[in-house]
């Protein structure tokens, strides 16, 4: 793959040169040559294999490129004529609109050659709109190139806008023009149209949230801050909203909307999943995430146990020397260093202070992971039987280091009467160096 990218590239520069020495028929043979072999080798396996898009792994000047293939076509011999040779091109830099197939187009024509391209794109845009197409028709980039080429500024920024609604990365740069104008009635305008037609990308959130902050209008900016973070529940989002609300004098009232909302059906967000559970040990409320936890209220899923076992963890482990707990070491590592959501709440939630003992603690890692344990080997799927032996081999260090032996004896029995035909979960905990049978 590398060598055929070096040799096409090595030609594609041949080929320019060609355009450079006036060998305007020769060029355009090898300009037609070699884009209708890079298209074939990005819309087939058969040339390169399965590359997706080969000309993003070329280090070439595509702009200057169809740029010297539009200059060679209008000077060839052949006399094409504007349109057809306008027509050719444009395929072209189409299918590369975006390593600039339409700014070399754009830069090769005169004036004249714009006008008329300018024609040809707005009647192709202008059909795809009567039919009420949702996407964004690829033309507008090369109205956009056409702009750019003269230097027209407004006009680029009025396209732009246009079809900010199709495009995102249009609304996101006229977003970006109209806070580097230090217009915030416009960024929040248009940040309220990306969520409306985009979603809660965070882009757009933070855009609406530091419009309405620097506009004043705190309790607006505090109301986009909520739906950003129940849309997607980090655990910073959490506290920079948490601090946002403490100033405002009503986090009391915007906690127990958090914790209402988080009961509604998840959003599929990784963060989400136990949402409830994390907003209450974030806020110090201990023994009613943990009553709610063991009651099942609203169900559990993975990424809640996950949660709770790695809390015990952390909170009975506190202070004690883990040296020759290789897993539980691992753990604390993980905990100081690991940049994830569920790492990411456990720090925030660890600063509160701890209300049992560690012993309880303990008990409950234990009967979280049994929980872990089952979800994995009542999966049906034979990978999972590693994971599940890694959580036990935790255990039998918790039962360690508290020494307490029932915690692993009781998960022991467990398995033994649960999954004693299970053969990779015994293999597994061998692995681990738990010389166990069923």
């Amino acid at each position: 793959f590398e060598e055929w990218i070096e040799l096409f590239t090595d030609l594609m520069k041949s080929v320019m040169k060609l355009t450079l020495g006036g060998q305007h028929r020769e060029a355009v043979e090898g300009y037609r040559l070699l884009f209708g072999i890079l298209k074939k080798a990005g819309e087939t396996t058969d040339i390169l294999g399965n590359q997706g898009a080969p000309e993003d792994f070329i280090e070439l000047n595509f702009a200057q490129a169809i740029k010297s293939y539009a200059v060679s076509l209008l000077q060839n011999e052949e006399n094409l004529g504007l349109d057809a040779a306008i027509q050719e091109i444009l395929s072209v830099a189409k299918d590369y609109r975006y390593c600039g197939g339409f700014t070399g187009l754009a830069e090769a024509l005169d004036p004249k050659g714009r006008k008329r391209l300018k024609e040809i794109l707005t009647g192709i845009v202008e059909e795809e709109l009567r039919l009420e197409k949702r996407s964004c028709p690829h033309e507008v980039e090369g109205l956009i190139a056409i702009a750019a080429a003269e230097k027209n500024d407004l006009e680029i920024l009025s396209l732009k806008e246009k079809f900010a609604s199709r495009n995102a990365i249009y609304l996101r740069e006229v977003i970006a023009h109209y806070q580097e104008e230090k217009d915030w009635q416009a960024v929040a305008r248009w940040a309220r149209k990306g969520i409306e037609h985009f979603g809660y990308d965070g882009e757009y959130a933070r855009a609406l949230i530091e419009a309405l902050d620097t506009l004043g209008d705190k309790l607006a900016a505090q109301e986009a801050h909520i739906a950003y973070f129940l849309k997607y529940p980090a655990a910073g989002e959490f506290s920079s909203l948490k601090q946002r609300s403490q100033s405002l004098s009503n986090w009391s009232e915007v906690f127990e909307r958090l914790l209402a909302s988080s009961t509604k059906e998840s959003t599929g967000w990784p963060g989400r999943a136990g949402l409830r559970t994390r907003l209450l040990l974030a806020e110090g409320r201990e023994k009613e995430a943990l009553e709610e936890f063991h009651a099942g209220k609203g169900g559990k899923d993975l990424e809640e146990i996950k949660l709770i076992a790695k809390y015990a963890v952390a909170r009975l482990s506190e202070g004690m020397d883990l040296t020759g707990y290789k897993k539980l070491l691992k753990h604390r590592e993980r905990l100081k260093e690991e940049q994830s959501s569920l790492y990411d709440w456990l720090r925030i939630i660890l600063k509160n202070p701890q209300d049992l003992r560690q012993e309880n603690y303990a008990r409950l890692a234990a009967s979280s992971y049994q929980m872990l344990v089952d979800e994995h080997l009542q999966s049906g799927k034979p990978s999972r039987a590693t994971p599940a032996a890694h959580y036990c081999a935790i255990v039998v260090e918790i039962s360690r280091l508290m020494s307490c032996p029932d915690l692993w004896t009781n998960l022991l029995a467990h398995l033994k009467e649960a999954y004693h035909r299970k053969r990779l979960i015994w293999q597994n905990l061998r692995a681990e160096g738990i010389g166990v049978t069923p």
